[in-house]
């Protein structure tokens, strides 16, 4: 799924009375209905199906800027067209009545005087709530690749760029704390018998547990990093060999930026304070015993 949709607003009740629908029939199709008057285009173009949903992502209306649900897109229609088909109307809203009540029925208009259409009808499954949300600032949008900005009022959406799946996984780990585990781990096996250590390995799941890694970034100067590598012309400024290899993206000497005063321990993102090194260096600097 190369596209995904953000609905921004649908109200919580909605959505939980769905998932508990599906919960009890994992290929339960319910409905999502939109207040909105416009066409939503990404469906109507995509024509979205069972053999080709497109992933969706909603905030609730209690938190415009929070990703709190997830689901499937499998089937798109125009309300306009439904209007006239009384067996299909039939269909739905006995459907509603049954699994989703508070839905109360298929609605055209979004005001009592009947004077705003609703479009769109979006046929869903899969939908859940995410074990960590996340902000809508993580979705990028593919009108213009920009992140999408918070808003303060229900009823948008925006044909969006998928997440990596890692995202809702249920294990969050600092990165520090995580990467210390791991060699305390690694240490107790190296001590431990060759023996012990086979069964282990017998006995242990061959698919890695997935897990979330959180960790603090800094962003760098991107004219800093340039000035340097063209410094360095791809010599490794602290062993002075060639850089390892060629980068296949643009064909440049791959060498690795290094602050020599880490940038977590207040040191400066500046000429002076970096260097291009190879990637042996790199990690000695980092790991080795002589870190200078």
């Amino acid at each position: 799924m190369k596209d995904a949709l953000f609905l921004n607003g649908v109200y919580s009740n909605v959505l939980e009375e769905i998932i508990k629908a599906q919960k009890n029939n994992r290929e339960l199709v319910c409905y999502l209905q939109p207040y909105r008057g416009q066409s939503i285009n990404l469906l109507r173009k995509e024509k979205p199906s069972v053999f080709n949903p497109i992933l969706l992502y909603i905030s609730p209306t209690s938190m415009l800027n929070i990703v709190e649900y997830t689901g499937q897109i499998v089937g798109w229609e125009d309300k306009r067209i439904i209007k006239t088909n009384k067996e299909r109307i039939a269909f739905l809203n006995s459907h509603i009545k049954k699994y989703q009540p508070n839905e109360k029925e298929i609605y055209f208009y979004s005001d009592k005087e009947k004077s705003k259409i609703c479009v769109n009808l979006l046929s869903v499954k899969n939908l859940k709530k995410l074990s960590n949300p996340f902000s809508v600032r993580n979705l990028i949008k593919q009108s213009d690749s920009k992140p999408f900005k918070p808003r303060y009022q229900a009823g948008y959406w925006s044909r969006v760029t998928p997440v990596p799946e890692w995202i809702d996984t249920k294990d969050s780990h600092f990165f520090e704390q995580f990467e210390d585990e791991l060699n305390e781990e690694i240490s107790k096996s190296l001590e431990s018998s060759r023996d012990a250590r086979a069964e282990r390995i017998r006995n242990a799941s061959k698919e890695p547990k997935k897990v979330q890694v959180v960790t603090k970034g800094y962003q760098r100067n991107p004219d800093i990093i340039a000035e340097v590598l063209l410094r360095a012309n791809g010599i490794c400024e602290r062993c002075k060999s060639k850089a390892p290899f060629i980068k296949k993206k643009d064909g440049t000497p791959y060498l690795e930026i290094h602050h020599k005063v880490m940038l977590a321990d207040g040191g400066e993102d500046t000429l002076e304070n970096t260097i291009a090194v190879c990637p042996n260096c790199h990690r000695e600097l980092h790991y080795g015993i002589d870190q200078k």
